[in-house]
């Protein structure tokens, strides 16, 4: 049984077919990449709110936006070599508790000032959480059902927004936008509890292992591992020949999507007030397209085990593309609006849920940590370009070009990208891809 295949010795669930800690490890993911984004929409739905009450301009919006930003793009890039030297377990509790911290404090905002400081504490947590939980998933899960658990873990995303489209709507007409920051704290204290028992993968521990010991050449591996590398600094690794391409077309796809889906997501309220739609029907529109997301992120999940996660993502960013200009020039009502909004998180949002396991498995496990890093970091820079850039836009070019960059041309340049990387056969160990 060569490299123990995944540890299929371990007692497997036959309904998840998951090992006890994988399926540990999937869930608390799901449930942390919920909270992270029940937390963000919570701020995205109470802009309008905050502004009132703490006498905030759009304008400090748009700055709170872009430095949260680059508060985790920075936080990315140091906790991505701490995830391959120290273990992934450590991060992933560390940005639940920064999150759940952040949280609460937001809703203690008094100016805008404080309110910055606070959404960068909850920034720092949000950008550890996902390429922590991500890892761990992808790690964990096995060969024949990675890519699904790994997109399962994505919906995060869309179910934090879903239920906060929904909590905001009844929270916020009753007891105001600071609650909001209150209850995202009680989930994050579960999770914690719940995440202690999680078990560091067996890569990183046999990783380690062989990191540890002073002639690393003579020791057995477990699995697969390229003994000449593994003590290379890991973003050194990312842009060495065997993986450079890789890292350079991987990061641009998501750079690119982030920053078009990043701008139409957080400048929703935004775009509803040049609608003249009202804000009260956003929370309907927000909880119907990411309801509707989740399915996409499920459906490329299963799709890409099928046929592959590269093929599928190109497919649906093509897709979206396509109904992001519908969205762009076509939507003047509230019911078009949602319907176009629904589609484009279908498909051009919901191709991570395939994206993000194709991303995770190119890289080896060697500087797996620093590979997820890699996305935060363009989507982090994505999101800093998607702050920063959104009043300008709408004031040079108008709100339905300004879409037409971000549904249309944002989706469409990271498909083709995709297409540029290299084929991963649905099935294959690992070890088997990148070593």
């Amino acid at each position: 049984m060569s490299i123990a295949r995944e540890s299929a010795e371990k007692p497997v669930s036959k309904s998840t077919g998951l090992t006890k800690n994988a399926a540990l490890v999937t869930f608390t993911s799901l449930a942390g990449w919920t909270l992270v984004n029940l937390d963000s929409s919570f701020f995205t739905f109470s802009y309008p709110s905050i502004q009132k009450a703490l006498h905030i301009t759009t304008q400090q919006i748009s700055y709170i936006y872009t430095g949260i930003f680059i508060i985790g793009a920075i936080a990315t890039f140091i906790f991505g070599p701490i995830l391959d030297r120290f273990g992934r377990k450590a991060v992933f509790q560390f940005s639940l508790l920064a999150t759940a911290l952040g949280s609460l404090l937001s809703g203690l905002g008094f100016n805008f000032v404080s309110l910055f400081c606070f959404r960068g504490i909850t920034q720092i947590g949000a950008s550890s959480e996902w390429m922590a939980g991500q890892v761990m998933v992808a790690e964990e899960a096995g060969s024949n059902n990675r890519g699904w658990w790994v997109g399962f873990a994505q919906i995060g995303w869309p179910v934090g927004w879903f239920l906060a489209s929904l909590i905001s709507l009844v929270v916020m007409p009753t007891l105001g936008w600071r609650w909001l920051f209150v209850i995202g704290v009680v989930p994050a204290l579960l999770i914690l509890w719940v995440r202690r028992n999680v078990k560091e993968t067996e890569r990183f521990q046999d990783l380690k292992r062989v990191r540890d010991e002073s002639t690393a050449a003579e020791v057995s591996a477990k699995f697969k591992v390229d003994k000449a590398k593994v003590h290379k600094f890991t973003y050194a690794q990312l842009f060495g020949k065997d993986l450079a391409r890789t890292s350079i077309l991987i990061f641009l796809w998501q750079l690119i999507y982030n920053y078009g889906a990043a701008s139409i997501i957080n400048w929703l309220p935004t775009i509803f007030l040049h609608r003249n739609l009202p804000i009260s029907s956003m929370y309907g529109t927000s909880a119907w397209a990411s309801g509707v997301g989740i399915l996409g992120y499920i459906s490329a999940a299963y799709l890409g085990e099928k046929f592959g996660r590269r093929e599928v993502s190109a497919v649906y960013l093509i897709l979206g593309a396509i109904v992001g200009s519908l969205l762009a020039f076509s939507a003047n009502t509230w019911a078009t609006t949602t319907l176009f909004y629904a589609l484009y998180y279908f498909f051009a949002i919901g191709q991570m849920g395939a994206a993000v396991a194709f991303a995770l498995e190119s890289f080896p496990t060697r500087a797996r940590g620093t590979g997820g890093t890699l996305l935060s970091i363009a989507t982090w820079v994505g999101f800093i370009a998607a702050g920063s850039t959104g009043p300008v836009l709408f004031n040079s070019i108008g709100v339905g070009n300004s879409i037409f960059l971000w549904g249309a041309i944002c989706s469409i340049i990271p498909g083709l990208l995709a297409f540029g990387t290299n084929r991963v056969k649905p099935g294959t160990q690992l070890e088997d891809i990148a070593v």
